[in-house]
């Protein structure tokens, strides 16, 4: 073995704990950025899928009045009496 891989293997085992510290803090970062992201994506997701539906739904609705003559009926009412 070299110098240099001896030095190495003697910081590890030095420095072991912090090491370990140090990685297990990266891979919790690693997955709390990555849930974070897939949470934003989803709501992006879902957040324009409702957009579309309500544009949609207001599109389709219709309003219509219709003017009832009833003046046949009020004379037909005025036969009977």
């Amino acid at each position: 073995m070299s110098q240099e891989k001896v030095d190495q293997k003697k910081y590890d085992k030095l420095h072991r704990k912090s090491l370990l510290r140090k990685k297990k803090l990266e891979n919790v970062l690693g997955i709390a950025c990555f849930s974070i992201i897939s949470i934003a994506i989803v709501a992006w997701i879902g957040f324009s899928v409702y957009k579309k539906v309500e544009t949609a739904a207001a599109e389709n609705v219709t309003y219509e009045y219709f003017d009832i003559d009833t003046s046949g009926i009020q004379d037909y009412l005025a036969t009977l009496n």
